[in-house]
């Protein structure tokens, strides 16, 4: 009898569901057109490439920005876009996302990408200004052909690109920029901070061109085209893996036995061959139950909630401004010092001592899944690693100092993320 159940399970599972879902859809295969996405903080240059790069690839251009949020600030307010400031744009688009849903301009992206697959399946889109995590899921549910690319520029590079549309005011830029991370933002507010963490591709933008097919840009516009091919054809293009990828793949996947609620970070500590020596996840000291288990959400967050409380009480003046205030706070500070789990690139450096291995940490390579923290630069340097690779459109600044002071080499990852690691390189079979 148990048998007969068992082999019941399988046939449900193998053929009828599957042979009914695909009656459901009226016996057409749901439509899986290309679509590449790209997101990246203000002056990294993400419509730049978007334009001048991919689009004359073959791709038809798309912006969330152009295409959605701009016409419907006209329509709604009266004004137009280009003489208004970033920050009330910003301000517009999250409040059309919290108004309607977190992914509702993507949406009103796919609307205007399905009529064109009736005439043309074989058409690709670029689709830029993704900004919010809701935006992506969109894509990601309208094709399993959605691949997002991350552009990333240092922020002095970038400063130096859009100081003319600041007038030199570098106050607004930097409040501008704080904003666009999404640390500290409601759900549906910028968050190009996770954004960027869902990216299939990321790439480094620092060079200026001067002008298009001089030697910088077509260096740079043949690696996007490089990668743009591999998205394509995954699992069939002939090419090494580059080591950083298969280093960083094997960092993100330490990151995922962390229980931490906030951000999984994994780290690796590998030698000058790239063999691995040491790794490391955030996560709370041996014998401790982790947040979830002993608060139900996370320690910091539940200290910042019990203080939020009392000042409401204690200072009734502060109840008009409350949510000011506790956004600001977010923003200013991070109380990492409160937070129970040693993070993951102290817990790599930990555990080298615990496991007795003596290895010249001076030619070691660092591989993070986000920028250190200043607690852990400080270890950093203190230990003697002199190199590090991470993935972080926002590095601390403080962190970055010390690191720099210390002649500490921090280069940004670029190439093939964890995310997409095994859906491009994996094997056919």
């Amino acid at each position: 009898m148990f048998l007969f159940l068992d082999y019941f399970q399988v046939f449900l599972e193998t053929c009828l569901i599957p042979l009914l879902s695909f009656a459901s859809m009226g016996l057409q295969e749901r439509p899986n057109p290309h679509i590449i996405g790209v997101t990246g903080s203000f002056g990294s240059g993400c419509s730049y490439v978007a334009k001048h790069i991919i689009e004359p690839s073959g791709y038809q251009y798309l912006s969330l920005s152009d295409h959605v949020l701009k016409p419907l600030f006209t329509k709604e307010t009266g004004k137009d876009p280009k003489e208004v400031p970033r920050r009330e744009l910003q301000q517009f688009g999250d409040t059309i996302r919290e108004r309607e849903r977190a992914g509702y301009l993507a949406e009103e992206i796919v609307k205007k990408i399905q009529p064109e697959l009736e005439s043309d399946s074989k058409c690709k889109w670029i689709v830029d200004s993704i900004r919010n995590p809701g935006e992506i899921r969109v894509f990601r549910d309208f094709s399993r052909n959605f691949f997002l690319f991350g552009i990333h520029a240092e922020k002095a590079k970038r400063w130096e690109r859009v100081k003319g549309k600041y007038d030199n005011n570098k106050a607004d830029f930097d409040e501008d920029d704080q904003n666009d991370t999404g640390e500290g933002n409601v759900l549906s507010g910028q968050r190009v901070g996770d954004c960027f963490y869902e990216a299939d591709i990321v790439l480094t933008n620092e060079e200026h061109f001067q002008a298009i097919n001089n030697k910088p840009f077509t260096d740079f516009a043949g690696e996007v085209k490089q990668y743009l091919d591999l998205v394509q054809k995954p699992l069939r293009k002939l090419q090494p893996i580059r080591k950083d990828e298969a280093l960083m793949a094997i960092a993100y996947a330490m990151s995922q036995r962390s229980s931490c609620r906030k951000r999984k970070v994994g780290a690796i500590i590998v030698d000058r061959e790239g063999n691995i020596v040491s790794s490391g996840y955030n996560e709370v000291p041996r014998d401790e139950r982790p947040c979830t288990e002993e608060y139900g959400m996370c320690y910091r967050e539940r200290l910042s909630n019990k203080f939020f409380e009392a000042l409401k009480s204690e200072v009734p003046e502060v109840q008009p401004k409350a949510n000011e205030v506790i956004l600001l706070f977010r923003r200013e500070f991070k109380i990492l010092d409160y937070c129970r789990a040693l993070h993951a690139e102290e817990n790599a450096i930990i555990n080298l001592a615990r496991n007795g291995r003596s290895v010249p940490l001076e030619e070691c390579v660092l591989y993070t899944t986000t920028y250190p923290c200043r607690m852990c630069a400080n270890k950093i340097v203190s230990v003697g690693l002199r190199s590090i690779v991470y993935v972080e459109p926002y590095p601390d600044e403080v962190a970055k100092s010390i690191l720099g002071n210390a002649d500490v080499k921090d280069q940004f990852f670029r190439g093939v993320t964890f995310k997409a690691y095994t859906r491009l390189y994996g094997e056919e079979r």
